[in-house]
């Protein structure tokens, strides 16, 4: 069983192709899924947890599912994490959050995709050249993954690329990320959207809804505009969908970048 958490698309691309090669079925980590109460019983020996680094480390969002949820059936649990450059001690992070629920921890992997994270200063989405190096290079990486989990015995190991200064990255920056950095607050919608409602329609946690200004009267044609709810998780996927660059988180995004992942998302179209 592979559960995944993915707002971009580049972790359910990396789900998906694990999916057919390991004949695992793909579980969405849903709010439903959550809500449901209901145990989750894995179809194999193992399950693998696929999902994005946020900050070099575990996204608040999917450390709620792994304190939640009810699996039976695993023996092992394995790490599949996508990130832009580097995950830090994301694996040690998620190592600790398994050990808490009983369950044994096996293999961690990270797989380098394209940037989406446009939030700060000095952060913006990779080129088109080098997304599209990324994604290339991508395909060997899961082959390897796919070898090694196929061959897995209880084996304990971590094959990712931490980068320079992980502890400072997980151990300092991520918490004041997540406290500081994480807030939907920011989010608008600038007067260059057409109510396409693209932005609700992708969110995975259903956080945006589409509704009519305040004061209808006050716009001789009013529309509907999204708004943010509290149960964000900071994906940043109704950003990068919106065909206008309507959607702003704050000033922190514009004349920023866009990205989605190409396979999993091929027809929508940027702004030009």
């Amino acid at each position: 069983m592979i559960l995944c958490f993915s707002g971009t698309g580049n972790s359910a691309f990396v789900a998906d192709v694990l999916s057919r090669r390991l004949h695992d079925r793909v579980v969405r980590l849903t709010p439903e899924l959550l809500a449901s109460g209901s145990s989750l019983l894995a179809d194999q020996e193992r399950v693998i947890w696929v999902f994005p680094v946020y900050s070099w480390g575990v996204p608040p969002y999917v450390r709620r599912f792994i304190a939640g949820l009810d699996i039976r059936g695993a023996v092992s649990h394995h790490l599949v994490m996508t990130c832009g450059d580097d995950a830090g001690l994301t694996a040690s992070m998620w190592r600790k959050d398994i050990a808490l629920r009983g369950w044994q921890s096996g293999l961690a992997f990270t797989v380098i995709m394209p940037n989406n994270y446009v939030c700060m200063t000095g952060f913006d989405v990779d080129s088109k050249q080098l997304a599209e190096s990324k994604l290339a290079a991508a395909g060997n990486r899961i082959d390897e993954i796919i070898r090694r989990l196929s061959t897995a015995d209880r084996e304990v190991a971590d094959y990712v690329t931490k980068g320079s200064f992980a502890w400072f990255k997980t151990r300092i920056i991520y918490p004041w990320f997540v406290r500081y950095a994480m807030s939907p607050k920011p989010f608008r919608s600038s007067s260059a959207c057409i109510s396409c409602g693209k932005c609700a329609a992708i969110c995975p946690t259903g956080n945006i809804v589409m509704s009519l200004p305040a004061d209808p009267a006050a716009a001789p044609r009013p529309r509907k505009r999204p708004s943010w709810g509290d149960n964000c998780a900071g994906c940043l996927a109704c950003y990068h969908v919106c065909p206008r660059h309507a959607v702003e988180y704050g000033k922190s995004t514009l004349r920023k970048g866009q990205y989605l992942n190409p396979v999993i998302y091929p027809s929508v179209k940027k702004c030009e």
